[in-house]
């Protein structure tokens, strides 16, 4: 228990007027003239005794009155008293952090976690005459509302009573240096405090850090967290499986969190463009991946909503989320080869037939579509690739450094490029890619023309990683469809500082890699170490549904993997198609004219560059009434996950060796200041026992 006005505990001292009281007006013996004395003792023992039992009680009444008055006024508070109080006295700067992220939007008892939040925080806003405050409302872009510590009262509650929850997580970080900066601003003589307002959702707050505050900074935290997590469910990702192609059944991957004890039924409608889906299933606590198909009839970039069908929960801004597929017409692959296109047993056209099998080359001419066109080296451009969904290298010669560097802007901005390595002149176009693309690209091993001593023949997998593409889709029967395949031809490898073991999807038996797929930017490079014409690869079973699979794999990365979160930077390289920046612009999901980023040329590639992404949504990029490309932003999946930090972790763990107060806004001991009250009430009560007693002691 704690004390407002320990001082007034001094005014206990007046225990002592009754006491004096008392002792004055004590009775006197008076002489009695009577003859029978020995009767007149009994009588007054007898009085005295009753008297006494009466002075006794009446004199601890009236001390227990006296007691409980300097109690109500030097009003007692019950709990842990605040670093902070709302209304300190004297000269003080002070700073309130408000937290914007999703997560304060949660409902609990009626009331949204931000609303508390709000009043909260206006308790600590009230005017002082040498106080200098400020408010920073935090969300992923935490901003002071003036730029100083300022005594504008009036302008910071204004700001207070029209801020909102955002659908963003909070940058900490960002807000406690903030924070720091301001108070350090402060005289020094001022007293220097720091309250935080939140929900302290674990997501967001679990690696806190107040070690940049001024060393004398007195730290407040006001939870307004509900005693218990709030039941939540969100739809946190959507993904298309591998390619979308018009008019073919497209299978997307609906992930649900389910933040509550309990499983329950999930029923997720879906829509794009004219198109719908549906995915059901039962959901744990946890996540869960749900499978839905749609077929998309219209080519381009579509836009679409999940939404959770009959969901009630604490957070319902989260029971929706956009997305875009980029719907695509039947794949097209450039080969890029010095090889000629007639009919031969060569590995350009091993390649060929296994990329647009029979079938789909009758489809194709049917459709007055070319689905493999060869490119010779010496006639590459950007247009001549523009069109291609995949880039294929076999045997292409020398390339020159022109030619690398467009390569490697085609695959920074997501069109993926398999080379085909065979020759010694292979290992120092490889060189030379890696060195265009810089620390986009990291290699797991480095290719070199092997020794002329040791010829590379008959070489047979090794480590075989089987759990991924292109190799899980064999299951069970990978060592057998394996085992038979010999090798020859190719380049050598060591590892490389800084690479990836696992971008490593298959080895020989001469440790040398055979198959290797790695990221550059949004693009993926993936290097088969074989001659084909060397190997029984292309004769086996095996050929096509591997080359297949590793196509997939290789196009499925041209997929946005999800939405991009909203309030931060957001920069996108525009497909190729999409042309220079000149003439493109940014539509939205609303009219609004705020700014959406810039759109400019850079590396011969368009770039869209947006320091904090807008609201929920789908955003397009135009040039005239065609769409070239679109983009879904949301809310962070993490934000859904409403589970606060204990106190406890906050004041230990996370203080960094500071002293913190922690403070629940939604305590029920915020009704604390009422003791006083009830002290006077027992001090009435004292004061009728006492007229009681004195009916009583009547005589």
């Amino acid at each position: 228990m704690n004390l407002l006005h320990p001082w007034m505990l001094l005014a206990g001292l007046a225990v002592g007027v009754p006491l004096l009281i008392h002792w004055l007006t004590r009775p006197k013996p008076v002489r009695l003239p009577l003859s029978t004395i020995r009767f007149v003792q009994a009588a007054v023992q007898q009085r005295r005794a009753h008297h006494r039992l009466r002075d006794i009680i009446l004199l601890a009444l009236r001390v227990l009155a006296v007691l409980l008055i300097a109690l109500a006024f030097a009003r007692p508070l019950i709990g842990a008293k605040p670093v902070v109080a709302s209304d300190s006295p004297g000269g003080l700067a002070r700073v309130v952090i408000l937290d914007q992220s999703q997560g304060m939007g949660e409902v609990y008892a009626g009331a949204t976690a931000f609303d508390r939040a709000r009043a909260a925080a206006a308790t600590y806003l009230t005017y002082s005459p040498s106080a200098r405050f400020n408010l920073i409302l935090a969300g992923a872009k935490p901003h002071p509302v003036v730029d100083r510590l300022t005594g504008n009262f009036s302008a910071l509650r204004e700001e207070l009573s029209s801020a909102k929850p955002l659908p963003q997580k909070i940058d900490t970080v960002a807000a406690l240096n903030m924070a720091a900066d301001l108070l350090s601003s402060g005289a020094a003589d001022q007293k220097r405090e720091l309250i935080v307002v939140s929900n302290f959702q674990r997501s967001n707050w679990a690696n806190v850090d107040f070690s940049n505050l001024p060393k004398d900074t007195k730290i407040q935290l006001e939870t307004v967290a509900p005693k218990e997590t709030p039941a939540n469910m969100a739809i946190l990702k959507i993904t298309p499986r591998g390619r979308v192609q018009q008019g073919r059944e497209t299978h997307l991957d609906v992930e649900v969190g389910n933040y509550s004890p309990a499983a329950r039924d999930v029923v997720v409608n879906l829509s794009a463009g004219s198109a719908a889906g549906v995915a059901k299933g039962v959901c744990p606590p946890g996540k869960v991946t749900l499978s839905a198909t749609m077929v998309l009839s219209q080519p381009g970039w579509i836009g679409g909503e999940a939404k959770l069908a009959g969901t009630e929960d604490a957070l319902a801004s989260d029971n929706a989320r956009p997305f875009v597929l980029n719907v695509r017409p039947a794949a097209t692959y450039a080969l890029i080869t010095r090889e000629t296109s007639t009919p031969r047993p060569t590995s350009s056209h091993f390649l060929e037939r296994a990329l647009a099998p029979f079938v789909a080359r009758e489809e194709s001419a049917s459709a007055g579509v070319e689905r493999v066109r060869r490119i010779a080296p010496e006639t590459l451009d950007r247009d001549v690739l523009a069109n291609a969904d995949l880039i294929v290298i076999d045997h292409p010669g020398k390339l020159s450094p022109p030619q690398a560097g467009l390569l490697v802007s085609l695959l920074r901005r997501g069109r993926p490029v398999l080379y085909v390595a065979a020759e010694p002149v292979d290992a120092t176009n490889l060189k030379l890619l890696a060195e265009s693309a810089g620390t986009d690209l990291k290699m797991p091993v480095e290719f070199a023309p092997p020794p002329a001593a040791a010829p590379r023949r008959d070489l047979f997998l090794t480590e075989v990683r089987g759990n991924v593409s292109p190799f899980a889709a064999f299951g069970d029967s990978l060592q057998a469809a394996i085992g038979p395949l010999r090798f020859g031809g190719g380049l050598s490898s060591h590892p490389l500082a800084g690479g990836l073991p696992e971008d490593v999807l298959a080895g020989y038996s001469d440790h040398s890699a055979c198959l290797v797929t790695t990221a550059c930017a949004a693009g993926t490079l993936a290097v088969l170490n074989a001659d084909l014409n060397d190997s029984n690869l292309v004769a086996s079973p095996v050929f096509v549904p591997l080359l297949d699979e590793l196509i997939a794999r290789l196009m499925s990365r041209q997929e946005r993997a999800d939405a991009s979160a909203c309030g931060e930077a957001l920069v996108a390289y525009l497909p190729a198609e999409a042309g220079v920046a000149a003439g493109l612009r940014v539509v939205g999901p609303d009219a609004t004219r705020e700014s959406r980023g810039t759109i400019q040329d850079d590396s011969n590639a368009a770039l869209w560059r947006w320091n904090s992404a807008g609201p929920p949504g789908v955003y397009s990029i135009m040039r005239g009434d065609a769409r070239v490309y679109a983009l879904a932003t949301a809310a962070p999946a993490i934000t859904s996950d409403l589970q606060s930090l204990d106190p406890d972790v906050l004041k230990t763990r996370l203080a960094g060796g500071r002293s913190i107060s922690v403070h629940s806004a939604d305590d029920e001991n915020e009704h604390r200041d009422n003791l006083w009250c009830w002290a006077l009430v027992v001090c009435c009560g004292c004061l009728l026992t006492e007229l009681l007693v004195l009916r009583g002691f009547k005589t």
